[in-house]
């Protein structure tokens, strides 16, 4: 009887042994893609800065959108997310076209780039839910044929909709928008995040989604204002205990290359905060970059024609502290299903 009880005992522990493993082993793999606007705004840029009438600017600009085939890139980007099934998928420039006849009335949709890659993704069989939606940015400027064409940018977080608790579950979910914001003639371009508490069993870690300001020539406190937001995100995690993700579109050029358009002290400063930089810890000397895949703003415009371009930046990241990161790769997207290619990184919890 009690060699039977040792056995059974034997039995019982290993059991709870390969349970336990499990348990530890579990972990999560998190995309980071931004869509691409469809357009960086050049024509408005150049017509808050004096080159070109701001009518003409906003009716260039619904041009190039229309060229630009938003719904076939999110059909592009939907069969690459639909291959590698992540968990989790942050978006940036996840965009909200829409047109009226003046600004006021500037409500009828364009292009809804959340709704079209959703559609997209269940045409593929492998559908997911919005977890979160950081609008950051709505904007209405007049046309000279167009009436008004109104931009309202997004980051949004997804997951999965074949997960459920305790596979993978969320709390906590919060959207915030920096203080530091670039002021642009008479407007302040604002930029956001989004925190969220990830569960899986009894395990959990605090995630953060983002997209930072970008450099923008010829206004050098750009890269203050992005330092900035960087700093307010540090400053919030502070209190937060247990591991943490951070991922999304930085602007901030990981391979420290002074020839970089966006070199700027921002991954250094996040780094001596204790954060692991995801690439570089399992990809030392390769650089990794991420942008731009294409250039779609042309000036004079050449609607249609997207020149191809050598990624020369690294600038969509994940840095972790507290997570072992077990794999990091890039996205080989379509031809110009977006400017950046998305990187997706799996973690042990």
């Amino acid at each position: 009887m009690f060699r039977k009880l040792v056995i059974v005992g034997i039995i019982l522990f290993a059991f709870s042994g390969r349970a336990f493993a499990a348990e530890k082993s579990t972990t999560v793999r998190i995309l980071t893609q931004n869509m691409d606007a469809g357009t960086d705004q050049t024509y408005i840029v150049a017509a808050l800065s004096g080159y070109l009438p701001l009518a003409d600017a906003v009716d260039m600009t619904y041009m190039e959108l229309q060229a630009g085939n938003l719904p076939g890139r999110a059909a592009r980007l939907a069969s690459q997310i639909a291959a590698a099934k992540p968990e989790i998928v942050a978006l940036q420039e996840c965009t909200l076209w829409r047109v009226g006849s003046s600004p006021e009335t500037a409500t009828t949709t364009l292009f809804d780039q959340l709704a079209l890659l959703q559609d997209a993704l269940s045409a593929q069989l492998t559908p997911y839910d919005v977890v979160a939606v950081n609008t950051i940015g709505d904007l209405a400027l007049p046309g000279r044929t167009l009436g008004a064409l109104r931009m309202i940018d997004r980051n949004v977080l997804l997951v999965r909709a074949d997960l459920r608790p305790p596979d993978l579950s969320f709390s906590e979910v919060h959207s915030y928008t920096f203080q530091a914001a670039l002021p642009f003639g008479p407007m302040r371009i604002p930029a956001g995040w989004i925190s969220a508490k990830v569960h899986a069993g009894n395990q959990h870690f605090q995630l953060i989604a983002t997209h930072l300001e970008s450099t923008v020539p010829g206004v050098p406190e750009s890269t203050g204002v992005q330092v900035a937001q960087a700093g307010e995100l540090l400053r919030e995690l502070r209190n937060v205990i247990g591991p943490v993700i951070l991922c999304g579109d930085f602007n901030s050029d990981a391979n420290h290359n002074p020839a970089a358009l966006d070199y700027t002290p921002t991954v250094g400063l996040i780094q001596s905060a204790g954060y692991q930089e995801a690439w570089s810890a399992l990809h030392p000397g390769d650089p990794g970059n991420t942008w731009p895949l294409y250039l779609e703003d042309l000036f004079p415009p050449n609607f249609g024609t997207f020149p191809p371009a050598t990624p020369i930046e690294r600038i969509d990241l994940f840095f972790s502290q507290g997570m072992q990161l077990l794999d990091i790769e890039r996205l080989t997207l379509p031809p110009y299903a977006s400017d950046h290619a998305g990187v997706i990184a799996q973690f042990q919890m």
